[in-house]
């Protein structure tokens, strides 16, 4: 399911072609899925190319098979529930938040300065950290047609606002799109519409070109991998807490199960305990 934005609809081809072009590749020098024999040269320039733009490891595998290029060193996401999870407890308030930081895998990072990185949101704005400051932010990413980890994502951040209650007002959560096919800023884009987000003014989906996405996608460990077809993108999910003067204070990771359509999903229960824990975490950074 895509958003009707002019150039997302593409065919096979074209987004081949548009992926070597926000590379700056060519058929002939690098980029896509290459049918039919890849001379030495050809191969290694290509993949010098997806190094330097973090889309190396993983992603150069999909494409040429496995190389022996390490992959990032960026933390990974297996979409899957855990097989073993903490019990709410019904006795202290700090054993609860204790319970549900393990629930969200939350690690304290201490302080760290937050990697600017400024976007296109889906009112047109340039917004991103530094607009943000001033506010406890959440920095989080997913795909701009939520084909991916999204409705689960975005449902427990939807929750996390509703669990706020006025205290939702001291924060903005910031989705940085991860799909390098489609990246064009629409108003109503399916990433905050189909999780309900699209009426919160503290919500901002933002995207930019491939090049520019890619920076922010490093600097916060977020692995992108194009598979064998143009359309098949993954990525790893994280969200990190940004406290009002821009240091990183945390990070958790989100998951859901996966079906065989490539469809994420989790139990309402389970939504709403990870809301919780983001919850504690966010209202420790409020003033």
């Amino acid at each position: 399911m895509n958003d009707n934005t002019p150039g997302d609809e593409l065919s096979e081809e074209d987004r081949r072609a548009a992926f070597r072009e926000e590379l700056s590749l060519t058929p002939e020098s690098g980029g896509g899925r290459i049918v039919g024999r890849i001379s030495k040269k050809f191969m290694w320039t290509a993949i010098a190319v997806l190094a330097v733009l973090g889309l190396g490891g993983q992603a150069v595998e999909h494409y040429f098979g496995n190389i022996g290029l390490p992959t990032s060193s960026a933390p990974t996401t297996t979409f899957t529930a855990p097989t073993t999870l903490p019990l709410h407890s019904t006795t202290t308030g700090p054993s609860i938040a204790a319970q549900d930081s393990a629930f969200i895998d939350l690690k304290l990072i201490g302080t760290a300065a937050a990697t600017k990185f400024s976007f296109t949101d889906q009112h047109g704005h340039t917004y991103g950290t530094s607009q943000a400051r001033g506010k406890v932010t959440l920095v989080t990413f997913y795909n701009k047609n939520c084909n991916d980890i999204c409705p689960v994502l975005g449902a427990e951040l939807h929750d996390l606002l509703s669990d706020l209650g006025p205290q939702a007002s001291k924060i903005n959560i910031v989705i940085v799109n991860t799909d390098p096919f489609s990246f064009g800023a629409t108003s109503e884009p399916l990433a905050l519409t189909i999780p309900r987000l699209n009426t919160d003014t503290n919500v901002h989906f933002v995207t930019s070109t491939v090049s520019n996405l890619n920076v922010a996608w490093k600097a916060y460990g977020i692995q992108v991998n194009v598979g064998a077809s143009a359309n098949q993108v993954s990525h790893n999910s994280l969200i990190y807490f940004i406290s009002p003067d821009s240091q990183i204070s945390a990070y958790a990771t989100p998951f859901a199960k996966e079906n065989k359509l490539g469809q994420f999903s989790l139990s309402p229960s389970y939504i709403a305990r990870f809301a919780q824990g983001l919850k504690f975490e966010t209202i420790s950074l409020i003033a």
